[in-house]
């Protein structure tokens, strides 16, 4: 009977020691016009809190569809990141888990200076899922990528 209690026991903790590896994630959207002008990340743990984010963004982005990506919220969360103001785009490279915090690192696109396009500049955002495993606190890295006019 013991053995029996025990087993539990086990997987619960081979379940948590699983959440300690790098979280997998899918991009849902990414877009230019996100009107956000400050840089910040969203986390979205609900339908109702993702259906008003995403509507709220559709304001200044035309190219979203009228109703977001379905997602599980069982077993995922939705998170939005924006760059703000002063970048010509935005893409996630990776997450990873840093001791139960959650590192989106990032990567801000700009053009180079000689380029006519650098005045161009917009708000842009990605929506991403990843797994729902308890994040107390979300956090970005940032890396800035260069790219050429021609």
């Amino acid at each position: 009977m013991r053995k029996l209690l025990l087993l539990p026991a086990v997987f619960l903790f081979c379940g948590f020691v699983l959440t300690d590896k790098n979280p997998e994630w899918k991009l849902l959207f990414s877009g230019k016009n996100s009107g956000v002008m400050e840089r910040k990340t969203t986390l979205f743990s609900n339908k109702k809190q993702f259906l008003k984010g995403w509507l709220e963004l559709r304001k200044s982005d035309y190219s979203l569809p009228d109703i977001p990506p379905s997602v599980n919220f069982k077993a995922k969360v939705v998170i939005a990141c924006y760059a703000g103001s002063q970048t010509n785009g935005l893409e996630v490279d990776s997450l990873r888990n840093e001791k139960g915090k959650l590192c989106i690192v990032l990567t801000r696109i700009s053009f180079e200076k000689n380029c006519h396009n650098a005045k161009l500049l917009v708000t842009p955002f990605v929506i991403i899922e990843t797994d729902r495993v308890g994040w107390n606190v979300v956090k970005e890295e940032e890396r800035i990528r260069i790219v050429d006019c021609k």
